[in-house]
């Protein structure tokens, strides 16, 4: 196809994770429909961080902090509005508390993410992206992402939107296994184990505690150890 009939959509976001996400509602409150964006997105439905959604964990941060209101105030998009139209307003505002659940404001996140399913494209891996020259300067950019039946699909922009979400971080020297896994995979990999007796939680943040603390309770028999290079858990 020459890129004189090649679509060109005004922006390609690759990821459809929370930043991304927020970028379409934004897009969508400041133009409607006239902007024309797609998102690819490696997974095969929305997600966010689901393999750390324990039961009675809580957001690190304020609902305040969710896709609009520091933008939008008045977003019908906004967390508040999602516990409006989910009848869960009143339980919130009496929990007394700035901090969800992570399993709610996932719910939120998903809430949200459903408005935009004609823009995404899930299941769409992101290959690579090459520029497209018109009369000897960058015009366009092509993006070549691969679909869950295994084709091949390139999609044409304007503008390029990165938001593919953070990487694991493991300590030097170790890769994951069978047995060794960063806590992002946690509710993915622990259905697999049969009676295990020693668990080691390499980290001192919110999520080693919340590790901790899960795997205390689901394994009250195994030793379960938290290892730190500080003095203690970092609030």
């Amino acid at each position: 196809m020459s890129s004189s009939e090649q679509h060109v959509h005004d922006l390609i976001g690759i990821g459809f994770g929370p930043s991304n996400l927020a970028l379409a509602i934004a897009l969508k409150e400041r133009h409607g429909d006239g902007a024309d964006a797609v998102f690819l997105e490696k997974q095969p439905a929305f997600g966010w961080h689901r393999g750390m959604l324990i039961e009675g964990t809580t957001m690190q941060v304020s609902f305040l902090k969710d896709l609009v209101t520091m933008r939008n105030p008045a977003s019908e998009f906004s967390f508040l509005c999602y516990l409006r139209e989910k009848g869960r307003l009143l339980d919130f505002i009496n929990h007394k508390t700035m901090f969800p659940s992570r399993l709610e404001f996932h719910d939120y996140l998903e809430w949200a993410a459903a408005r935009f399913t004609g823009q995404v494209s899930y299941s769409s891996e992101v290959l690579g992206v090459s520029p497209v020259h018109v009369d000897g300067s960058i015009e366009f950019l092509d993006v070549v992402a691969r679909r869950g039946d295994g084709t091949l699909v390139t999609r044409r922009a304007r503008n390029l939107v990165l938001a593919a979400g953070l990487e694991p971080v493991l300590p030097d020297g170790v890769t994951t296994g069978e047995r060794i896994w960063h806590s992002e995979e946690l509710l993915d990999k622990l259905p697999a184990l049969r009676g295990p007796r020693r668990f080691v939680i390499v980290g001192a943040g919110q999520s080693a505690a919340e590790v901790a603390g899960h795997l205390h309770a689901a394994f009250p028999a195994a030793e379960v150890c938290a290892v730190f290079a500080k003095y203690g858990y970092t609030p």
